[in-house]
């Protein structure tokens, strides 16, 4: 008999595995952060075109959208691992498609890009997706 937190066990119940703690592999880590900063691009033109239509608050409603998304994509190229990392990516994947739309914008117009930046859909987006894989 093993004493355990659960109780008593046998010994070979009681052995201890390898690595009780899983971690995101680096292919998945990988393929994540592609997944993530690919969606991203792929929104931040779509941003882009389309933030001359002066949306105005449906704005926020399109960054849910764009954290959502990115956020699932992401989650699905790691392999459905949830983990902090991989929220972490999401989120990363979900703000670069704010900055692309600011430099795409910048690219066209002339100027800063950091003046094109939504900051508030940035985080929205940011938040949704780190929330979707967490």
């Amino acid at each position: 008999m093993v004493p355990a937190p659960v109780g008593i066990k046998c010994r070979d119940c009681a052995r201890m595995p390898r690595s009780a703690r899983v971690s995101l592999r680096p292919q998945k880590a990988a393929r994540a952060v592609g997944a993530a900063f690919g969606v991203g691009s792929v929104f931040g033109v779509l941003l882009a075109f389309a933030g001359g239509a002066g949306l105005g608050f449906f704005t926020l409603i399109i960054a849910y959208f764009v954290g959502l998304l990115t956020g699932r994509a992401t989650l699905r190229a790691a392999g459905y691992h949830r983990a902090e990392a991989t929220a972490w990516i999401a989120a990363a994947g979900a703000g670069w498609a704010y900055v692309c739309s600011g430099i795409v914008i910048a690219a066209s117009v002339g100027g800063d890009a950091r003046a094109y930046v939504q900051v508030l859909g940035l985080l929205v987006a940011g938040f949704f997706a780190y929330r979707e894989v967490s």
